[in-house]
């Protein structure tokens, strides 16, 4: 008894540190994550490399703890595994990509995000009767968009015009499946205001990236256009992790 009075004595307070940690995380992690990605953009902006480095790496993290302080999480399927493993290697992408000499970990590091997604994706089935025309565009559309940075960039590329390729293929069935997801009743408003955009942001930031590497920066530079590229990416992480939690919320609300 005295032993467990002593630990109720210690742990105490610091449980209570937790859960207000916790609630605070909960409440306004969304926010914080914002002022670090503006914080980000602006150090890119003015110069300061170090607070730009040291904002990109906490950004995930950041997503991640948001996720992981949700009331669903100790309930939730093991599916949201696959979300926490695919932010983490989005982590380890932006850490690798802080250095052009790391370019293809970096691009590996963001294939297991995509793989990820597509594993949570998947189980979630078009509902019966859907039309499944909108599916059909957005693969024409998304396959187009393959063919012409391809096209575009494989001189420039040259032989990391393949596993470019390979990750266009896996960032493009990532969010065709957000497609799929939106012909399911119960994802369908998620999917349309959540995942879908944040896929086409992901898209966005990849794009101008790939571009400006090896396209723009040795023919026709464009000042500070490393701010597109992260801004919509940020976005585009902020959008796919908002709709997990939503997801997740209503999934539990549900049962």
């Amino acid at each position: 008894c005295n032993l467990n009075s002593l630990a109720l004595t210690i742990f105490s307070p610091i449980l209570t540190k937790f859960r207000k940690m916790k609630r605070f995380i909960q409440k306004f992690g969304i926010t914080i994550y914002l002022l670090v990605l503006m914080l980000h953009l602006f150090a890119q902006l003015l110069g300061y490399t170090s607070i730009q480095f040291g904002t990109k790496l906490i950004l995930l993290p950041l997503l991640m703890l948001f996720f992981y302080v949700q009331p669903f999480f100790a309930t939730a399927p093991k599916s949201k595994y696959f979300i926490l493993i695919g932010l983490f290697g989005s982590f380890l992408g932006d850490a690798f990509l802080l250095s052009d000499a790391y370019f293809i970990p970096g691009m590996i590091a963001f294939m297991t995000t995509h793989i990820f997604n597509i594993l949570f994706f998947h189980p979630i089935k078009p509902s019966e009767g859907k039309l499944k025309r909108k599916y059909y565009i957005a693969l024409f559309l998304l396959t187009a968009f393959c063919v012409f940075v391809y096209s575009f960039l494989k001189d420039a590329m040259g032989g990391l015009i393949y596993p470019v390729l390979v990750y266009m293929i896996l960032i493009s069935t990532s969010a065709l499946y957000t497609v799929r997801v939106s012909l399911n009743s119960k994802a369908a408003l998620i999917a349309d205001l959540f995942w879908t955009p944040g896929m086409l942001f992901f898209i966005a930031s990849d794009a101008v990236l790939a571009f400006n590497k090896f396209y723009w920066s040795t023919q026709s530079p464009i000042d500070n256009i490393g701010l597109v590229t992260m801004a919509t990416y940020g976005v585009a992480q902020l959008l796919l992790v908002k709709g997990f939690q939503l997801y997740f919320t209503k999934e539990e609300s549900s049962q």
